[in-house]
């Protein structure tokens, strides 16, 4: 599984951070909704939310945002963003997030419309925001060129990544930084990533932000294994994942 992941101020490990959620969810209190952290629930002017949607847009195929749900409540919410004013970065792009300026409900018809069972059985790339699924082949040829240096190669055929000729697990390149923490809160960036079940080594790249790429990405300089503390901890992390994934109420935060 591929996907690339953008996000204004964190990845999918911060999705799981309650201190982050809650920092994330404060941004929206000048506009009547309040996250009580306590019950894990939205409140929108009094009433208990079901959904809620941020998303922006990065490309014609490619979203972020934040989305939290529950389904005891009984209110449908989406953030009203304005982009007519875009933020420049010092590289001289432009984020693509604009403002939330205000937020709005949904109508009765598009609350009793929503698919319900879709939220609360998402496929496992819902916390992402990208392209996901198995690569083509002009396009993993064309990423494992960059990773070829360094020992990570693909197979098509599988949908697996190798490094050094071992399979890997998990694989995370960050293309794009502002040189802050990925779960301190705020971080802004890109992201790809890979998972694969039946990996035995989890990898991740050194980039050099300060001299970019032809495609914008911080230059390559490197490829890495995680320590095998962190191969645990994420294992533990996953499982746990898994389990809420089971039960749940499908939170997401990319942003």
């Amino acid at each position: 599984m591929y996907t690339v992941a953008y996000a204004e101020n964190g990845i999918e490990d911060a999705a799981n951070d309650e201190a982050v959620l809650k920092e994330q969810l404060k941004r929206y209190e000048e506009f009547g909704m309040i996250y009580d952290s306590d019950k894990d629930v939205l409140y929108y002017n009094g009433k208990l939310v079901r959904w809620f949607e941020d998303y922006y847009e990065l490309s014609a195929e490619e979203w972020a945002g934040i989305d939290f749900f529950n389904e005891n409540g009984v209110v449908d919410v989406y953030a009203v963003r304005d982009f007519s004013n875009l933020i420049q970065h010092d590289d001289g792009s432009f984020d693509p997030s604009g403002k939330v300026v205000g937020l709005k409900e949904f109508s009765d018809k598009e609350f009793a419309e929503r698919d319900i069972n879709a939220i609360k059985n998402p496929p496992r790339e819902v916390c992402y925001a990208g392209e996901g699924g198995p690569l083509t082949a002009d396009k993993a040829q064309a990423i494992a060129d960059e990773y070829a240096a360094f020992g990570v190669t693909y197979d098509v055929n599988i949908d697996q990544w190798y490094f050094n000729g071992e399979k890997v697990r998990f694989f995370q390149d960050v293309l794009i930084s502002n040189g802050e923490s990925l779960t301190g809160g705020n971080f802004h960036g890109a992201i790809r990533s890979s998972w694969s079940a039946d990996g035995t080594v989890d990898i991740y790249t050194v980039r050099d932000f300060t001299h970019l790429d032809a495609s914008g990405n911080g230059t390559l300089t490197g490829v890495e294994k995680f320590s095998q503390a962190e191969f645990d901890e994420r294992t533990q992390r996953e499982l746990q994942t898994q389990r809420e994934l089971q039960t749940n109420s499908g939170k997401c935060v990319v942003g």
